[in-house]
Formats: structure tokens, sequence, C-alpha cells
């Protein structure tokens, strides 16, 4: 799942038909504008109509804005379950943890080295080592991969705060791009 692509995408659709709403909107406001109609049709008829088009605008871009929330908060819980433990992967490891005996950096290295590719035994022998204030020196990649997971749930929170400002505007599709470093 590419969470960013998904997100701009929805946002690059949600943003195509906002457009088409304010490209009419700002086509009546130049008639009127322009002289084109009578005050009468102005006030009961083209002004309606623009308010009209203006709640159909901030409706739509709240309804695309949500569901970019929702699909980042999708990602967020898929993630999250993703790095929870996992019984099946506990071993035979998990008794020298709970012995109660205190294990040295060697014993927990050793633990690590076995279960390199065990997500749920490092994570305990971790969590041992922490709580035993033993200085492991360790970069897994589970864990710099929930980081960076995290990070661009962030990131695209912080652009679902910025670009409700931008949907309906005339710059939306240039901001879009700036925000997801398109351009």
């Amino acid at each position: 799942m590419d969470i960013v692509q998904d997100v701009y995408n929805s946002l690059e659709a949600s943003t195509k038909e906002v457009q088409k709403i304010v490209a009419e909107q700002n086509d009546l406001e130049e008639k009127v504008k322009a002289g084109r109609y009578s005050a009468e049709t102005v006030q009961h008829e083209i002004k309606p109509r623009i308010d009209d088009l203006k709640r159909k605008t901030n409706a739509l871009s709240e309804q695309a804005i949500a569901d970019a929330k929702t699909l980042v908060s999708k990602y967020r819980d898929e993630i999250e379950e993703r790095y929870c433990l996992d019984p099946a992967e506990l071993n035979d490891d998990i008794k020298l943890l709970q012995a109660g005996i205190p294990l040295s950096v060697r014993d927990v290295q050793a633990i690590l080295r076995r279960n390199e590719n065990n997500r749920t035994m490092t994570t305990l022998a971790l969590r041992y080592a922490e709580q035993h204030d033993l200085k492991i020196e360790h970069s897994y990649t589970f864990e710099r991969e929930l980081k960076a997971a995290r990070e661009t749930a962030d990131a695209l929170d912080q652009v679902l705060i910025y670009y409700p400002n931008w949907i309906g505007t005339d710059r939306a599709f240039t901001m879009l791009d700036k925000f997801f470093a398109l351009n």
C-alpha cells in the first residue's frame, strides 16, 4: 500500500470535482460583474445559484478531506497492527526472558542474533534490555520501518490541515503538487 499515492489520488479526484463547481460559480460571478443580467434576475436567480454552488464546494471539500483522513487512519491502524506482538512467533528464548534470572548484555545480544528475523522475540528482548538498563547496540529494520510509516502518516496529517485552504482556489492543483513534492 502506497499511502502517499493513495491520498494524493483521492485528493486529486476530489479536487477535480470541486474545481468544476468553482468554474461554474466563477462563470456566473463574471456574468454578473459584466452586467449581463437585470438586477432582479441577479437577485432571484443568479445569487441563489452562486450560494448553492458555494455550499456544494464546501461540502465536497469537507468530504474530500474526510475521505483522505479515513485513508490515513486506516493506514495507521494497519501499521500498528503489523507491528504488534505475535504469539505464534514466541520460541524457547522467551523462557530466558521470563525465568527471573538476570541476563547479561551478551545473553540478550545472543537472543537478538538468534531471532533477528523474528519481530516479536526481538521486541521482547529489547524490552527486557530496556527494563534492566542493559545497553544494547541495535538498529532493527522493523523499528525503522515503523518509525518511517508513522512519520509518513504524520506528514499526511499536516497536508490535510492545510490543503482545505486551497482546494477551492485556482491554485488547488499547484498546491496539491507542492504538498506532495511533485513540482
